[in-house]
């Protein structure tokens, strides 16, 4: 078992998902200039793993390239930082990781990410019933298949956790040596609002609660893999969440993603939050260009 010194001597690591959800906030879509800086902006206020969305009414092929061309613009000022982008529009898994091999076969893929088990996502219709609904996520057939792609490219990839039971599949492949190290399972916790449907809340997983986090971990004991908790539709910031998760050895996400709601901050005064939490509970925190290194330490991998 983990001593508590040795949790709290772990470095934090800081996500930031940093755009916010159009479809939700309102507004227009960001340019590569604007997409770049702020990346920027988060790297260098602590963030040490971004995660970007690229203009989705951009055409296919316009969009891969702009996930290229902004991953090269970053990674030229911040070698090997970890960056990974949101998935094509489509709504079968194929169609939503056009993007992953045209980015690595540019040298510019340092990550990528997937959300292993389906989860459904219930709409509200104009009575307020959740009479439809949509299906996010992966069977552990094509998740398993995504791990094989992170071992051909050799990258990590961050496991979006929505309910529970999926790490089941976590635990089976972590204990098997499958996930190249860096990689992490992150617990989405149900906030209010669900992703881009502001009549409808959230329909997966649990609430944001210490308690809803010390079963999520004690689920992933033997998976040998770091973990992050955000809180999806919610802000991690006004929670207890955020103290207990840097006191137990956890990562945070933050950023302008997350809430689906306008909150009056910027990515970087997010980061600058978790890092004055980190500093009172006396964590360290890691800067980008150690993320991938400290997420690596204590990951079994096979043969």
């Amino acid at each position: 078992m983990t001593s508590k010194n040795s949790q709290i001597d772990q470095p934090l690591v800081i996500e930031t998902a940093m755009s916010p959800v159009v479809a939700n906030t309102g507004g227009e879509e960001q340019s590569t200039e604007y997409i770049v800086a702020e990346a920027r902006n988060c790297l260098t206020a602590g963030a040490g793993i971004v995660h970007i969305h690229h203009d989705f009414s951009l055409g296919l092929d316009d969009a891969i390239a702009q996930v290229i061309e902004i991953n090269r613009s970053i990674l030229t000022e911040y070698p090997s930082a970890l960056l990974y982008p949101a998935y094509m529009p489509g709504h079968k898994v194929e169609e939503q990781m056009r993007h992953l091999r045209p980015l690595h076969e540019s040298g510019q893929m340092t990550m990528f990410a997937f959300d292993p088990g389906t989860t459904e996502h219930g709409r509200a219709d104009e009575n307020g019933l959740l009479s439809g609904s949509i299906i996010s996520g992966t069977t552990f057939e094509q998740a398993t298949k995504m791990v094989e792609l992170s071992q051909e490219f050799g990258v990590p990839t961050s496991l979006g956790i929505f309910n529970p039971g999926f790490l089941s599949w976590v635990r089976s492949l972590g204990a098997a040596g499958k996930f190249v190290p860096g990689t992490y399972a992150k617990f989405y916790f149900a906030g209010g609002a669900a992703w881009g449907a502001k009549q409808s809340r959230a329909t997966f997983g649990v609430p944001p609660t210490k308690e809803a986090l010390d079963i999520y971990v004690d689920m992933l004991d033997g998976a040998n893999l770091p973990w992050f908790v955000s809180v999806m539709g919610g802000e991690i910031l006004d929670t207890d969440l955020l103290r207990h998760a840097i006191e137990t050895g956890g990562n945070i996400r933050t950023g302008q993603e997350d809430p689906l709601r306008n909150v009056g901050m910027t990515n970087a005064e997010m980061v600058q939050k978790v890092i004055e939490v980190a500093n009172e509970v006396g964590r360290p925190v890691a800067k980008w260009n150690e993320a991938r290194d400290v997420l690596s330490r204590n990951v079994a991998v096979s043969a």
